[in-house]
């Protein structure tokens, strides 16, 4: 295919619909067993055929030996559960991966509302250089964003202020309270100063191997977990599948290994066994990270309590290598904190 040519399009294959009775004596009759024809038809129904269709794909038969599509009927001797074991997974782990995120989320809003006002003053934002990291135009965008999402939020301060004072626009630490996830990172952590970005980086002991307190923290990795998290928050939200996502949306830069006698505590060198993982696991590790910060191990203890009530789910499909519950990431005494 030459560099300017355009893909051929073809039309979506004709798939007429199938009534769910037809549609789990379909699956049983390709080797599904374990579940009878009702308790299939029920679980269709309640998740849907093409959502559940993601978690039993890999049980089905490969379609040659080199290639990695599969297609009914199933291999050999696979048990519905083994498929509801890792849609009921997923769906604790999506809702165990939120839960860390609201933590660090609320921790943003906190540090962002409290350094950008100290920088300039409760009302920064306001002004072009109280987010010195945006543009004109984006500043003019922040405003107009910010100004609609003020005046239609229902929450009883905001309905209170917009009742009683004059200004257009509350002070950073009610604002942050109506902005999404993305809006925060888009306007108030983009528009701070670099040395508010640097410093919220050395809170979280993210490093660069400066030595210089002042430029200590590393801003760059920072950024780019901030920005995975938006993916994964938006991906747990929409109920896409997560145990076993490989995509690079996710992925988190890691910290540069070093050697030699700089090596000596280097936080980097801990990521080592991560470089090659594909899945979540990189993800799930730069969360556990981050909530360790900010929590200490609580959001630590639930994620192993959940991977210790489900061992049938394949570690290795999720990215994790061989011993990473006793990495210095993940351990839970305080050693890597």
């Amino acid at each position: 295919m030459g560099e300017n040519d355009t893909p051929q399009l073809r039309p979506y294959p004709q798939h007429p619909p199938k009534s769910l009775d037809a549609l789990s004596a379909k699956l049983i009759d390709n080797g599904l067993s374990g579940v009878s024809r009702e308790l299939l038809e029920h679980r269709i129904e309640r998740v849907g055929y093409f959502r559940l269709k993601g978690y039993w794909y890999p049980f089905l038969t490969p379609v040659s030996e080199q290639s990695a599509k599969r297609s009914l009927p199933f291999k050999q001797g696979v048990q519905f559960k083994d498929i509801w074991d890792r849609y009921l997974f997923d769906q604790e782990l999506r809702m165990l991966v939120f839960d860390g995120i609201v933590t660090i989320e609320i921790y943003l809003k906190s540090f962002l509302a409290h350094e950008l006002s100290v920088f300039g003053g409760e009302f920064g934002y306001m002004t072009r250089e109280g987010l010195p990291g945006l543009s004109y135009d984006d500043h003019l965008a922040c405003l107009s964003s910010l100004r609609s999402i003020f005046t239609k939020s229902n929450l009883p301060y905001l309905r209170h202020f917009r009742s009683t004072y004059s200004d257009p626009l509350p002070p950073y630490w009610m604002i942050v309270g109506c902005l999404s996830y993305g809006t925060l990172k888009e306007n108030f952590y983009q528009g701070a100063p670099d040395h508010v970005k640097r410093k919220l980086a050395t809170k979280l002991h993210i490093f660069n191997p400066n030595p210089n307190p002042a430029v200590r923290g590393d801003a760059k990795i920072l950024s780019n977990w901030l920005e995975t998290i938006r993916q994964a928050r938006n991906m747990t939200a929409h109920h896409d599948r997560f145990w076993n996502e490989t995509s690079t949306r996710i992925a988190p830069k890691l910290p540069k290994h070093r050697s030699g006698s700089h090596a000596k505590g280097w936080w980097g060198n801990d990521w080592d066994i991560f470089r090659k993982s594909s899945g979540p696991a990189a993800f799930l590790t730069m969360e556990n990270y981050l909530t360790s910060q900010i929590d200490g191990s609580a959001w630590t203890e639930k994620f192993i309590s959940l991977m210790d009530r489900y061992p049938q789910i394949p570690k290795s499909d999720m990215g994790f290598p061989d011993g990473w519950r006793v990495s210095p990431l993940w351990r839970v005494d305080g050693s890597a904190h």
